[in-house]
């Protein structure tokens, strides 16, 4: 079964009691809370909620300034090969845990947080006294202390930096008033002092801004003297610089030094955080809480147990608006729940709906590794998916356990295809006495290039096509099959009979006929005369001698006829009786006449990329490998660079392509045929730990 059976499960306990219960569904992990609009506050709950909150904040503050990415990167993990492993770490009860962070979040985070306030003062105070810089440019020459202008009992005096080309018109304006005029380090600017009266200081400023001029000033604390200002903003600007170059490394040290302990105590703080704010609100009355969740049939004993200190019940889900309610709990075996994640990428399954995961399975591997089929490639491939799987986390681990089977799969196929790196197998090194008759190997030789394209020839190139088409029929089919199975599970049984049968019916015959078109060597005008006794690709092995192509055709197109009118009657009855749809009759009949039939041939052409694919991956190692060849081998330098970077290149462009199309046949081919999705996943009450190991008390 791939999905799991889910049950409801209670638990009824004083209201004061509710933190401890969250302990326990925290260890218990598999309880999906079911949310009510309670609004009863639980203070031992809120309280602890928030001193979390409080305590996340704070690390997950220091975290952001320090840049510490929340996972191991990709690059990193090829490159560097880091790996961070998790940390043991012993949980009681969630009011213990809650204690034990706040009394541990400063050993860890004080000093970086101290670093962090350093340097955001150093940065503001740097870019202020840049500005400063910046502003004394233009008057960094003049020699006048600033203190005492401005507006005094009998003068106003005040220093004005203006554009030198407006100079002559702004001293015409100051007609009257008293100003000098100094020359600054640029020539496009001059600097004005104004001497005037007090009864003059608004005709003076209303002149000067009309110029965009303001009163040139220095802040406080400066000195006042242009020159000696703008030397101390140089030195300490070469100062701050200075200091934030050293903190800057003071920062990467510490960085590197708590990276782990921060990010362990930081997912510590968030399932604290994360868990309380899930249960925070539970059912009930003032006095006694009520805490309701799916769970697993198969951990109800390990559920009672959790909470056998409080009145516990498990029972089958019966209440209508919780069966709406029931999200889906995958059930696979280990090796199928890698496939889980493309799954997930269309929707979760629905209630009865079936898992598509098993499928994928089985299909994926087979796809990826026809397409990409070769030894040398296949088992890089696996062992970069291996380097994933084991040194990464979270989804970036269970993604490289699906590039490893991928790659697997490649290796494996790459056998059949008898190439590793684009050479032949059998007459590499020591596998060409091995496989030779007398060798080791022998008996399994035949395997070695039985799929083989190596030569591009025309019956290798309609071989591996024939394969690509036959496995595409398989994989539609089954999608096809699937499409019945949801319309009689949901009592559409007039759709089923009249639309979705002949459906299948209708493919049946048009494949076949396609596979009559192919025995009959493309004589398709006159492949139903008795002259075509030959084979049908694929239908006489099934079907046995009698099947050639004269007869089988015959009955193929009586097949595809009936399914036709079968599909032509349930279309336009099911127009009858739901007119709001906007179909009618023509309609109907010109959609399987034309589009259904046409649908067929599309769909299973489609699946040719799978040959073809293949074909290009041989070329383009054939094209490198006789680059190599003629740049003069192994003894060449341009010819290691050729086929090392060729192969390299040849990896991630068509690996990554590969990877789109196996991606691409089940998105929109397989999956649109019946699935649905749209099902809510089950969330455990825990996150997924990715630097914890929890170990709980013994109670």
């Amino acid at each position: 079964m791939a999905i799991a059976d889910l049950k409801l499960g209670s638990i009824i306990l004083p209201r004061s009691e509710s933190p401890k219960a969250i302990s326990r569904l925290t260890e218990f992990e598999w309880f999906h809370k079911i949310d009510t609009d309670n609004d009863t506050v639980t203070p031992e709950i809120d309280d602890l909620l928030l001193e979390a909150q409080k305590t996340y904040q704070s690390i997950d503050d220091v975290i952001k300034g320090l840049g510490v990415p929340p996972m191991v990167g990709i690059l990193e993990i090829m490159f560097k090969g880091t790996m961070i492993k998790k940390k043991d770490y012993e949980v009681g009860e969630i009011e213990d845990m809650v204690k034990d962070l706040i009394q541990r979040t400063p050993s860890i985070i004080d000093e970086p947080a101290k670093l962090l306030e350093d340097q955001a003062d150093t940065k503001r105070s740097l870019e202020e006294y840049t500005s400063l810089k910046e502003t004394l440019e233009v008057a960094k020459k003049l020699n006048i202390d600033l203190s005492g202008f401005g507006l005094m009992k009998y003068f106003y005096t005040n220093l004005f930096v203006v554009d030198s080309k407006d100079y002559e018109e702004i001293s015409r304006a100051l007609d009257g008033i008293t100003f000098y005029k100094y020359d600054l380090a640029l020539k496009e600017k001059s600097a004005i002092l104004v001497i005037a009266s007090t009864e003059d200081s608004d005709k003076a400023l209303k002149v000067l801004r009309g110029f965009n001029a303001n009163p040139f000033s220095i802040p406080e604390g400066i000195p006042q003297v242009p020159s000696e200002a703008y030397s101390m903003a140089e030195a300490k600007i070469k100062e701050l610089t200075a200091k934030q170059s050293t903190l800057s490394k003071q920062v990467a040290k510490i960085t590197k030094k708590i990276r782990r302990d921060i990010l362990a105590i930081h997912e510590e703080a968030q399932v604290a955080k994360d868990v309380l704010e899930t249960l925070r609100k539970p059912g009930g009355t003032k006095n006694f809480a009520v805490i309701q969740g799916f769970i697993p049939v198969k951990m109800e004993e390990k559920f009672k147990n959790a909470t056998k200190q409080w009145m516990s019940v498990s029972e089958d889900i019966t209440d209508p608006k919780l069966k709406e309610q029931v999200p889906t709990l995958f059930d696979n075996k280990k090796f199928v729940r890698t496939f889980e994640v493309i799954t997930e990428s269309q929707g979760i399954p629905r209630k009865g709906e079936a898992d598509p995961t098993p499928m994928i399975a089985l299909m994926w591997p087979i796809f990826y590794g026809l397409m990409f089929a070769d030894v040398g490639h296949g088992l890089l491939l696996m062992g970069m998916g291996l380097l994933f799987k084991f040194k990464g986390q979270g989804n970036l681990s269970r993604w490289g356990m699906l590039i490893a089977i991928s790659g697997a799969s490649a290796a494996i196929a790459g056998v059949g295809a008898g190439e590793a790196f684009g050479f032949h197998l059998d007459h590499m090194g020591p596998l060409e006495g091995l496989l030779e008759e007398g060798g080791a190997l022998h008996s399994i030789s035949w395997l070695v290039g039985i799929i083989s394209v190596a030569e591009l020839t025309f019956e290798q190139v309609i071989n591996i096509l024939k394969v690509s088409l036959f496995i595409g029929i398989v994989h539609l089919v089954w999608a096809m099959i699937l499409h019945v199975k949801r319309l009689a599970q949901e009592g559409k049984k007039f759709v089923m009979y009249m639309e979705a049968i002949p459906n299948i019916t209708l493919y049946g015959g048009i494949v076949v006929i396609m596979m009559c078109a192919i025995g009959a060597n493309y004589d398709v005008m006159n492949m139903y005369s008795k002259v075509h006794t030959e084979a049908v690709p694929w239908v006489t092995v099934f079907l046995g001698d009698w099947a050639q192509v004269w007869i089988v055709s015959r009955i193929a197109v009586i097949i595809v006829l009936v399914s036709m009118t079968m599909m032509m009657i349930g279309g336009i009855m099911h127009a009858k009786k739901h007119p709001e749809d906007g179909g009618s009759a023509a309609n109907v009949v010109m959609e399987v006449f034309l589009g259904k039939t046409v649908e067929a041939l599309a769909h299973t052409i489609s699946y040719a990329r799978l040959g073809i694919m293949l074909l290009v991956h041989a070329a383009l190692l054939m094209t490198v490998n006789n680059a190599f060849v003629s740049l003069g081998g192994a003894e060449s330098g341009a010819a290691m660079a050729m086929i090392i970077g060729g192969n390299l290149g040849i990896m991630m462009i068509e690996g990554l392509i590969v990877y789109i199309q196996s991606l691409r046949l089940h998105l929109y081919e397989f999956f649109t045929k019946w699935y649905n999705g749209g099902s809510q996943p089950f969330r455990q009450i825990r996150p997924e730990l990715i630097y914890n190991q929890f170990i709980w008390k013994k109670k």
